[in-house]
């Protein structure tokens, strides 16, 4: 055998970073439920506004398109130094990261919510924001898992 495949399976075990934050409730200003078609398209505007907030305070966001997984309506959007973020119109938020700047992007939403809704909301909303650093396997990214 040679040095090289011996080297292969050691590197596919080999553990990466992801940075995590995320927040989850159906306050958020374009959490829209079961929202009917002219109401999304406020909704949709909400959403448009928050992320040209965060890209202001954060990242050049570029849009990624729509899922529609089950019941929920998701909006990807992937940022331009690495990393993207989902958005659930059902209230939630998950971006995730390769370095750790969770911070800057915890300010970056924190602000957009106030900018599109109001101070006092943005606070209350900003306490149920979660960040965390989760390891994954390269093994387990590849195959989907």
């Amino acid at each position: 055998m040679k040095p090289e495949e011996t080297k292969r399976p050691m590197e596919m075990k080999k553990a990466n970073s992801v940075y995590v934050l995320q927040l989850k409730s159906q306050h958020l200003p374009f959490a829209a439920g079961k929202a009917r078609l002219q109401e999304l398209e406020a909704v949709n505007e909400l959403l448009q506004k928050f992320v040209r907030f965060v890209e202001k305070k954060f990242d050049s966001i570029w849009y990624i398109g729509t899922d529609f997984l089950g019941s929920g309506v998701y909006e990807r959007f992937m940022f331009h130094h690495g990393g993207f973020m989902e958005v659930s119109l059902q209230g939630e938020i998950r971006c995730f990261l390769p370095v750790n700047k969770l911070d800057k992007l915890k300010e970056a939403v924190v602000y957009a919510l106030e900018k599109i809704s109001s101070p006092s909301r943005a606070k209350q909303l900003s306490s149920g924001i979660k960040i965390e650093q989760r390891l994954i396997s390269l093994k387990d990214s590849l195959k989907g898992g």
